[in-house]
């Protein structure tokens, strides 16, 4: 993240090649964050920490701030210090660089959802099958959801008892895809996490391993949901691979709005939130960003949703 947003901030700020090189260097004394806090609230916080530390870095090196040029391959530089010596092949790194850039090629992917990554493969799953199927929940005997062994460690969580372990809770997403038919930012927070129509479905819900998508398979971000009837008669739908929604599965315009009106109605006016989705799905075409921001402002907008 940081390093990106270095590469990113010299390039616009017009930096020279030794500036730049030395924002990447400061950058390497600023870089950290530990997959341990995921599942709490300074998991986000490291995106944040990243974009922050990464335009410090430019502007001290645009300021003349010195750093070793050499802080990545240093006996003691990045390298070593974050992958161990001699697990690193400086080469690779550079091997079919930029062919295709990642942001044109997966592509930028969307989190379609105010959750675990982990998790939505799943809950579009759930989507799929109410969407296609007249789903009385009265009648639901059994729900099995099956995904990537990677995907559970930190989302099989039956009882999640907060907000935000529901975010990480395959259980509660899918139950409230089923109940709701979404899954929105409301549902975590306050005590919403305990609605007792979706803590029963939960406890209908088992989660194990798919056995088509293992550990070294293509099918990382996978997930199959089967919904069992009282009846014995029984709907499952299966996503092999869905990591965000990029280029290859890109989401619908009503999707994206229902994404961004969820979003913006507790910071924008309501009668200016349809404007600036219409303004953002044009956005070459605006002639100047003023435009955009001015349809932001709070001076000319007096009415909040909700």
């Amino acid at each position: 993240g940081i390093f990106g947003t270095v590469a990113a901030s010299s390039h616009l700020l017009n930096l020279s090649e030794k500036q730049t090189a030395t924002a990447l260097a400061i950058a390497v004394s600023l870089a950290s964050g530990v997959k341990a806090n995921f599942g709490t609230m300074t998991k986000p916080l490291h995106v944040g920490h990243s974009v922050r530390n990464g335009v410090q870095a430019v502007l001290l090196a645009r300021q003349g701030f010195t750093a070793n040029l050499e802080a990545f391959e240093e006996k003691q530089g990045f390298l070593n210090v974050f992958n161990g010596p001699k697990n690193f092949n400086i080469d690779q790194i550079f091997e079919k660089w930029a062919d295709p850039l990642d942001i044109i090629d997966p592509g930028l992917g969307l989190k379609q959802f105010p959750c675990c990554g982990s998790t939505h493969s799943a809950i579009n799953c759930m989507l799929n099958i109410s969407g296609s199927n007249k789903i009385y929940v009265d009648q639901v005997k059994k729900i099995s959801i099956l995904t990537n062994p990677r995907r559970l460690p930190h989302t099989n969580n039956p009882d999640p008892q907060s907000p935000l372990e529901a975010k990480f809770s395959i259980q509660y997403a899918v139950a409230r895809a089923l109940v709701d038919g979404c899954v929105t930012l409301d549902h975590f927070e306050g005590d919403a996490f305990n609605d007792l129509q979706v803590r029963k479905i939960m406890n209908c819900i088992t989660v194990g391993e798919h056995p088509d998508m293992g550990v070294e398979t293509d099918n990382q971000f996978g997930a199959e949901v089967t919904i069992f009837f009282d009846n014995e008669k029984s709907v499952s739908s299966r996503i092999d691979h869905q990591v965000g929604r990029g280029p290859s599965n890109p989401m619908t315009t009503n999707e994206l709005w229902e994404k961004f009106e969820d979003c913006s109605k507790r910071a924008l006016f309501k009668e200016s939130i349809e404007e600036i989705f219409d303004m953002l799905n044009r956005l070459e075409a605006i002639s100047t960003i003023t435009e955009f921001t001015r349809a932001m402002s709070p001076n000319i907008r007096r009415r909040k949703v909700g």
